[in-house]
C-alpha cells in the first residue's frame, strides 16, 4: 500500500484534488463503482458538507463516508481498550481528580484554592499533556519546579485514571488495531485525509501503519501566505516548499464599518436578503456568517437572524447553563455554593426563568413571589426567610386596619396591592419551605451520589418530570429546550460514578456541575438549511458562494495573546509543544483558509465596543484587503475614516442604514423605512393597521405643536365623574403640584411597587405612623384629659413611655426598625422626642389655654367616622372632603378651637412660607381643610375662632409650631384655590409641570415614584404649552413664571 501527500491552496483546488482523489481511489480498486472509501474530514459539520458536494459534483458517493479523525481511531481502537476494561474519561470526573491530584501536592499556587480560573488552566495544561509522548513529558519535567510541579500532578492523575483512556491511548490502540489486522479495515477502504490540521505524534504514527495496509492519500491545504503559513505546514507534513506555489492570498471583495457589533451583523443580514432576489440569487445555505470572537457575535448572530426569521445552522454556542434547565440547576447550585444563601442573590435572580411549579404541580407566579420576597426582607440566612414571612404578613393586616382609619391619601392605590399579598402570602409560605428543607437537608459532607439525588429531586420538584416539562410550552424552541433538559438530567446522573473517589462537599458538587454548565450544547438547526454561523476553525473543510466575516477589529483577529502562565515558550520549545508563535500562525490560516472557502468576501468591523465604552480599529488583516481594494494604496488604521467609500463601506448609523439599504434586515426595518419614505406617516397603511404604531406616531405630531392636546394630559370631553368623587387635601395637593401626578395616582391608581429593602434604620413612613399611633393610643388610654396649664404627672409620663415601648417592640418584631445599632440610636431619639413633646405641650395649652379634645379625628371615612365635609365652591358644586385629623384642641370658654397636624419630618412649610400663602399655592391644604371639618362637626359659628398648625414633633425639626388662623381674606384663599383645582379637574387637564430646576434635577419630578414612567421631554414639553390660555390660571396659581 502506499502514503500520497499532495498540497493544494483551500477552496476550489482542495474540492477538485478531493473528488480526483476519490475516483483515484476507486480506480485502485479494480474501477469498482461500490468500492469503501473514507474520507478523514476536519470536523463533524465538515464531513456532511464534502458528501453534498460530492454529490453536486457527480464525484459519486456511494459508500464514501466522511467522518473526523476521531470517530475513525474509536472505530479501529475503542473496542480493544473497552475488552480492556477501560473506558472514555467523562468531563465530571476528570476535573474532579485534576484537583484532587493538585490539592494533594505542595502549594504550588499558593493560598489560592484549585478551583474557577486555576482549575481551568490546568485542565486545559492537562489536555495538552494527553497528546504528548513520554519523552515530550519528560523534557518538560526537567524544565523548572513549576513545569516538575505539573509532570508530577500529570503522571499522579494518570495513575488515578488508569481505568479510562485519553485520545493518545485511543490513537496507540488503532495503531496496534492496525497490527493486528483489523476486519474493520475491509469496510474503511481507501483512506483520504482532507485538509488535516495539526496532528500529534501518535496520530501520525496511525496514519503511517494505516498506510502500510490500505491506500492512504493525504490532501492539504495551502493558505496563500508562503512565509508565515504554508512553509511550516509544508516541511510539517515532508513535502519542499520550493517545490510548491503557493497559492494566491485571498482578499475581500467588500470591506465594512460598522457603528458597532449589533449593527455590523444586520448590515450582513441586509446583504444576505438582498441576495436572494438579486440578479443571480444566493441561496441562504450557501451564505455563512463567520466570526473569531464567539463572544458577543455568536450571541448577536443567533438573535438578529432570528429576529430576521432567517433560517440558519452551526454549532450551538449557548452552554447548556443557559438553557431553561440550565438557569434552574445553576440556581440551586447557588445554594450549594454559599455557606449563609441570601434569597435575593441566590434564588429570586433565576426563579422567573423557566415554567416553575408551586406545591400544587401548577405554574407558580413567580415574579409576584419575587416581588413579595423583596418586600418581607429575605435575605441572608434561611432561618430567618419564614420568620420574617410571618412578621411580614403581620405588618400587612397592621397596614389594612391602619387604611381603615385613615384617608389613604399617601398610598391611594395600597389598599388592593395589600389584599392581593395577603391572599398570596400563605402559597408563597410553602414554596419557601421547599428551599428551606433542601438547604437544611445537605450535609457539610456526604456522597457524590447522595448530593446528586437532592438535586435531581428539587430539579424535578421546580420544573417537574420530563413530560411535565414538554407541556408548557416554553417557547419556540421546544424541543431544544427539552433536550437541555435530558442534559441537566444526564449531568446530575453524571457525578454518581464519582462516588469511588470518596466522600465530597457541597462546594465542590457545585464547582464539577458548574463546569458541565458552561460547555456547549449541541448543533443549532438542520445541517445545510440556512445561513451557517460559526468561528472561523469551523469553516475549515467546507464552502460556499459568499461568507461575510464579522468582528475584524484589532486585538481580536488575531487575538492578542502573551506565553503560556503555566509552560513558558522556552519550555514548550524543549517539549516541542506550539509556542505563541504557533498559536499564530493557527489562527492565521484559519482566518486564510475561511476566506478561501468562497467566491465572494465581505469583511467588516465595528467602529465601537459600545458594552465597554472603547473604540476600535480595523484589523491589520482587515487593512489588507482595504488596500487592495485602494488599488494597492496601503490603508492605515489611523486614516481608514478618509478612504473612499468604494475602498471602504461605512454605515453612518443605524438610522441611516435603515433609510439607505436596498433591503431591510427584519420585518421592522421594512416597516421603518416604509414609514420614513412617506411624507405624512399617519397616512401610512401601518397606522392603521397598528393602533399602538398609530397613536405612537400620532403622540409625536402631537407634542411637536405648542398647544395643549390629548398628549398631554388633557382629557377630551373633561373628566366630570373624577370631580365628583370625594376627595382628600392630599389630593388636591398633588394636582397644584403637578397634574399628572395626581392622574397617574389618583385616578389611575397606579402606584410603585416597594422594591429590594434591606434598610440600615426605620422608614420615615413607618416612623411616622408609629408616633401617630402611640400619641393616639396615649390620648385615648386617658382616664381625665388635662386642663389649661395642667401639667404632666410621672405616671403619665411613664405611661406614655410604656406605650411607646410597647408599640416600638412591635415595629422591631416586624422587622421594621433596620440595623440593631441604629435603631437603638433611633429609639432612643423617639422615646427622648415623645418626653420633650409632653412638656412643650405643657407650655402650648398653657399659653392658648386649651385642652386635647380629639385625636385621630376621621371625616367621611369607612368605620368609625364623622360625616364627609361638603364644601360649596363659588361655581354652585358642593365638593366632598374627607381625611383624618391628628389633634383638636378646645378652649374652656369654647371660643377657640386648634387643630394640629403632627409632623416627623423636616419643618416644611415655615411659618413664613404660611404668612406668604396661607395655602402655598394650592400645595399645603391640610390645615384650611381640616379647619373647615372641625367647623363642620361641631356647627361652629363666626364667633368661634378656628386656628390651624404644624406641629413638627422632633429634635430635628425644632419642635416648630407653624400655624394661621382663618380669617375671611385666607378663607377666600382657600375657596378659591381648593375651586380653581376642581375646575381644572372638571375639564379634564391633568399636565405634567417639572416646575423650576435645581440642577440636578425638576424639582417636582426628584422625588415623585412616577418620574421613570414620566415623558422624559416633559421640561420641554412644558416650556411649549405653559404660555396656553387654557393653563393661565393654573400658572398664576403656582407661580410657575420661571420654570424651566
Amino acid at each position: 500500500m502506499s502514503l500520497r501527500i499532495s498540497a493544494h491552496a483551500y477552496g476550489a483546488d482542495a474540492e477538485r484534488a478531493l473528488k480526483d482523489a476519490v475516483a483515484r481511489a476507486k480506480r485502485l480498486n479494480s474501477g469498482d463503482r461500490l468500492a469503501p472509501v473514507t474520507i478523514v474530514a476536519p470536523s463533524f459539520q465538515a464531513g456532511l458538507h464534502l458528501r453534498q458536494l460530492l454529490g453536486r459534483r457527480g464525484a459519486g458517493i456511494v459508500n464514501v463516508q466522511a467522518k473526523p479523525l476521531k470517530a475513525l481511531l474509536e472505530l479501529l481502537g475503542a473496542g480493544s481498550l473497552a475488552n480492556a476494561g477501560r473506558r472514555p474519561l467523562h468531563e465530571a470526573y476528570r476535573s474532579e481528580v485534576i484537583r484532587t491530584v493538585a490539592e494533594a501536592g505542595p502549594r504550588q499556587f499558593g493560598d489560592l484554592p484549585i478551583e474557577g480560573s486555576v482549575l481551568r488552566t490546568l485542565e486545559r495544561a492537562f489536555r495538552e499533556f494527553d497528546d504528548c509522548e513520554d519523552e515530550q513529558l519528560d523534557a518538560i519535567g526537567a524544565a523548572g519546579e513549576l513545569p516538575r510541579y505539573l509532570i508530577e500532578r500529570y503522571r499522579d492523575y494518570l495513575s488515578s485514571t488508569e481505568k479510562f483512556y485519553t485520545t493518545r491511548d485511543l490513537a496507540h490502540s488503532a495503531t496496534n488495531a492496525l497490527e493486528d489486522g483489523n476486519a474493520v479495515l475491509r469496510d474503511i477502504g481507501s483512506v483520504i485525509v482532507y485538509l488535516p490540521l495539526d496532528w500529534t505524534s501518535a496520530q501520525t504514527r496511525f496514519l503511517d501503519s494505516l498506510a502500510e495496509r490500505q491506500e492512504v492519500e493525504v490532501i492539504i491545504g495551502l493558505s496563500g501566505d508562503a512565509e508565515t503559513v504554508d512553509r511550516h505546514v509544508l516541511e510539517r507534513w515532508g513535502l519542499d516548499p520550493e517545490a510548491h506555489t503557493s497559492a494566491r492570498p485571498p482578499f475581500a471583495q467588500r470591506v465594512v464599518q460598522s457603528p458597532d457589533a449589533e449593527e455590523e451583523v444586520r448590515s450582513a443580514i441586509r446583504n444576505v436578503a438582498e441576495s436572494m432576489f438579486s440578479e443571480r440569487p444566493i441561496p441562504l445555505h450557501r451564505t455563512a456568517i463567520l466570526f473569531r470572537e464567539v463572544q458577543p457575535y455568536a450571541r448577536i448572530c443567533a438573535e438578529q437572524l432570528d429576529a430576521a426569521e432567517i433560517p440558519w445552522h452551526g454549532p450551538n454556542t449557548q452552554t447548556l447553563g443557559q438553557s431553561i434547565a440550565g438557569r434552574v440547576l445553576g440556581g440551586l447550585l447557588n445554594l450549594l455554593e454559599s455557606p449563609v444563601p441570601d434569597w435575593q442573590a441566590d434564588i429570586a435572580p433565576w426563579l422567573s426563568a423557566g415554567p416553575i411549579l408551586d406545591q400544587y404541580g401548577e405554574l407558580a407566579p413567580t415574579s409576584r413571589w419575587n416581588q413579595l420576597s423583596r418586600s418581607a426582607n429575605l435575605r441572608r440566612n434561611p432561618s430567618f426567610w419564614l420568620d420574617r414571612l410571618t412578621k411580614y404578613r403581620a405588618a400587612r393586616l397592621e397596614d389594612v386596619r391602619r387604611l381603615d382609619r385613615s384617608s389613604d391619601e399617601e398610598h391611594p392605590g395600597h389598599r388592593p396591592w395589600i389584599q392581593e399579598e395577603l391572599r398570596q402570602i400563605d402559597a408563597y409560605r410553602e414554596f419557601v419551605l421547599l428551599f428551606v428543607g433542601l438547604i437544611e437537608s445537605l450535609p457539610d459532607q456526604g456522597s457524590w451520589s447522595g448530593y446528586s439525588g437532592a438535586l435531581r429531586g428539587a430539579f424535578l420538584r421546580l420544573l417537574g418530570d420530563r413530560t411535565r416539562f414538554a407541556s408548557a410550552g416554553v417557547g419556540g424552541d421546544d424541543d431544544l429546550e427539552l433536550a437541555r433538559w435530558d442534559d441537566v438530567i444526564a449531568l446530575l446522573n453524571s457525578i454518581e460514578a464519582l462516588d469511588e473517589l470518596g466522600p465530597t462537599t457541597p462546594v465542590r458538587v457545585a464547582g464539577v456541575l458548574r463546569g458541565g454548565l458552561e460547555r456547549p450544547s449541541g448543533h443549532h438547526g438542520r445541517q445545510g438549511e440556512g445561513v451557517y454561523v460559526g468561528d472561523l476553525s469551523s469553516a475549515a473543510g467546507m464552502s460556499w458562494d459568499t461568507i461575510y466575516l464579522v468582528g475584524a477589529a484589532e486585538r481580536s483577529l488575531p487575538m492578542i495573546r502573551g506565553e503560556d502562565p503555566l509552560l513558558s515558550d522556552e519550555v514548550r520549545a524543549r517539549a516541542s509543544l506550539p509556542v505563541s508563535g504557533d498559536r499564530l500562525r493557527r489562527e492565521r490560516n484559519s482566518f486564510l483558509a475561511a476566506m478561501h472557502t468562497a467566491e465572494r468576501r465581505v469583511i467588516s468591523y465595528p467602529r465601537a465596543d459600545v458594552r465597554n465604552q472603547q473604540a476600535r480599529l480595523p484589523s491589520r488583516w482587515l487593512l489588507e484587503s482595504a488596500t487592495q481594494l485602494n488599488e494597492g494604496a496601503r490603508v492605515y488604521a489611523s486614516k481608514i475614516a478618509e478612504v473612499p467609500a468604494d475602498v471602504v463601506a461605512a454605515t453612518p448609523s443605524f438610522e441611516r442604514a435603515v433609510a439607505a439599504s436596498a433591503s431591510a434586515a427584519d420585518r421592522q426595518e421594512y416597516d421603518l423605512r416604509s414609514i420614513h419614505a412617506v411624507r405624512h406617516p399617519l397616512d401610512h397603511f401601518l397606522a392603521s393597521d397598528s393602533p399602538a404604531l398609530g397613536r405612537g406616531l400620532a403622540q409625536q405630531i402631537g407634542r411637536r405643536t405648542r398647544a395643549l392636546s390629548r398628549w398631554d394630559g388633557v382629557i377630551e370631553g373633561g373628566a366630570a365623574e373624577v370631580a365628583s368623587r370625594p376627595h382628600s387635601a392630599g389630593a388636591l395637593q398633588d394636582w397644584a403640584v403637578c397634574p399628572y401626578r395626581y392622574f397617574l395616582g389618583r385616578v389611575l391608581r397606579l402606584e410603585e411597587r416597594a422594591e429590594l429593602r434591606d434598610d440600615l434604620q426605620i422608614a420615615p413612613i413607618d416612623k411616622g405612623s408609629y408616633i401617630h399611633g402611640i400619641l393616639d393610643r396615649f390620648f385615648r388610654d386617658s382616664e381625665d384629659q388635662l386642663v389649661p396649664g395642667q401639667r404632666w404627672t410621672d405616671a403619665d409620663r411613664s405611661r406614655l413611655r410604656a406605650v411607646a415601648e410597647e408599640e416600638l417592640d412591635r415595629a422591631e418584631q416586624l422587622g421594621l426598625t433596620g440595623r440593631s445599632l441604629l435603631w437603638r440610636r433611633d429609639r432612643r431619639n423617639i422615646l427622648a422626642d415623645l418626653d420633650t413633646l409632653l412638656t412643650l405641650d405643657e407650655q402650648r395649652r398653657a399659653l392658648s389655654k386649651t385642652r386635647q379634645v380629639e385625636s385621630e379625628l376621621a371625616f367621611g371615612m369607612p368605620g368609625e367616622s364623622r360625616e364627609m365635609l361638603e364644601l360649596p365652591l363659588d361655581d354652585g358644586t358642593v365638593l366632598q372632603l374627607r381625611g383624618v385629623i391628628d389633634r383638636v384642641d378646645r378652649s374652656e370658654d369654647e371660643r377657640l378651637i386648634l387643630v394640629i397636624d403632627y409632623k416627623t419630618g423636616g419643618a416644611y412649610p415655615s411659618q413664613f412660607q404660611l404668612d406668604q400663602d396661607p395655602v402655598l399655592r394650592g400645595t399645603a391644604l391640610q390645615l384650611p381643610v381640616y379647619a373647615h371639618a372641625v367647623r363642620q362637626i361641631y356647627q361652629l359659628d363666626d364667633s368661634v375662632t378656628v386656628q390651624s398648625a404644624y406641629w413638627f414633633i422632633s429634635e430635628r425639626a425644632e419642635f416648630a409650631f407653624n400655624g394661621l388662623t382663618w380669617d375671611a381674606p385666607s378663607d377666600e384663599r382657600v375657596r378659591d384655590t381648593i375651586g380653581l383645582i376642581m375646575r381644572y379637574i372638571r375639564d379634564g387637564l391633568f399636565t405634567a409641570r417639572p416646575g423650576s430646576d435645581d440642577r440636578t434635577r425638576d424639582n417636582n419630578c426628584r422625588f415623585c415614584s412616577f418620574d421613570p414612567i414620566c415623558p422624559v421631554d416633559r421640561r420641554a414639553r412644558w416650556r411649549k404649552i405653559r404660555d396656553d390660555p387654557r393653563l393661565a390660571d393654573y400658572v398664576a396659581l403656582s407661580n410657575v413664571q420661571t420654570d424651566g
